[in-house]
């Protein structure tokens, strides 16, 4: 399973829902990566923040947590053909979501997310609300 920024940041929020299905991950042993698309924007809020030591500091302590699943040459043809098919739709996503979309895709992989308005709208994307 892929995890989105939205699931990461609530985590880090200590969100209770979010709290409680990173637990009952870790609990079922299900793998869980983090897509190398998601670090850019857990990065880019970090020096975003007002608290951008405090942001940074817990970023790292989440980020050792989990391991990655890069955005590799697969992903980013799925990606591509994605992101493609739904700008000619006129119902586009954000470039980092078709890249996170992609490497789910390639990997066959659901994503753990709040963002089913974009991610709801990839055919054949296993999505997954916590």
């Amino acid at each position: 399973m892929l995890l989105d920024a939205s699931f990461l940041i609530d985590v880090i929020r200590k969100d209770p829902a979010a709290v409680a299905r990173a637990k009952s991950l870790e609990r079922e042993a299900v793998e869980v990566l983090i897509p190398t698309p998601v670090l850019f924007e857990l990065w880019r809020g970090v020096h975003l923040a007002s608290r951008s030591a405090q942001e940074e500091e817990r970023v790292t302590r989440l980020l050792a947590t989990y391991p990655t699943a890069p955005f590799d040459a697969e992903a980013a043809s799925r990606a591509g053909e994605l992101d493609a098919r739904l700008v000619k739709e006129g119902s586009p996503i954000d470039p980092e979501d078709a890249m996170i979309a992609g490497i789910a895709l390639a990997r066959d992989a659901a994503i753990l997310t709040k963002n089913v308005k974009h991610f709801g709208r990839v055919p054949g994307l296993r999505v997954e609300e916590y």
